[in-house]
């Protein structure tokens, strides 16, 4: 089984195409049902999270050489302000919750494995080669999908739900996980 290998800002906006187009094949279908809109909207979104102070990815390719699956984050900043994510974290949890959960902590802000290649360990072995190092870490999702079995199964805890603004369709969760 490949090892995750990491990618730096540069590398990932080579792969721009190629992970939308597993972004499509993970987010097309329940429970997100992302439209083609939200899908065309990616590559923006993409190219600007390369831009966050110590953004890092990490990538999976099959027997092929095709993407199977990533992973991406950054350090939590200090400043919660000014964001959407940070906003709907302070709202659930208080400006004090919000930072003691962020502190010091990665951000796990993408992970997704294609459907083909999924149940082969790729999604455990991105997280953990995403989170290493840090003392703690954090995501967001449904709470009822696939990916958030797979976070308990590792040991990562529902922190909170999260005010029903941030998703207009969809009940989204934070987990966490103090890393040993």
């Amino acid at each position: 089984m490949p090892a995750p290998h990491r990618l730096d800002a540069d590398a990932v906006r080579d792969l721009t195409d190629d992970i939308t187009a597993l972004r499509r094949a993970c987010y097309s279908g329940p429970p997100w049902y992302e439209t083609p809109e939200q899908i065309a909207g990616y590559p923006a979104k993409l190219h600007a999270a390369t831009t966050r102070p110590g953004f890092v990815a990490h990538a999976v390719h099959g027997p092929a050489g095709d993407l199977a699956g990533i992973c991406y984050g950054w350090p939590s900043p200090p400043d919660l302000s000014g964001d959407h994510i940070y906003d709907a974290l302070q709202r659930a949890l208080g400006s004090d919750g919000a930072s003691a959960l962020t502190r010091g902590a990665f951000e796990v802000v993408q992970l997704f494995v294609h459907p083909d290649a999924q149940n082969r360990g790729h999604g455990r072995r991105l997280l953990a080669a995403a989170t290493s190092g840090w003392p703690s870490a954090w995501l967001i999702t449904h709470p009822g999908s696939p990916a958030a079995a797979l976070y308990r199964r590792l040991g990562w805890h529902e922190h909170v739900t999260l005010p029903p603004d941030l998703h207009p369709r969809l009940t989204l969760a934070v987990f966490n996980r103090t890393i040993t």
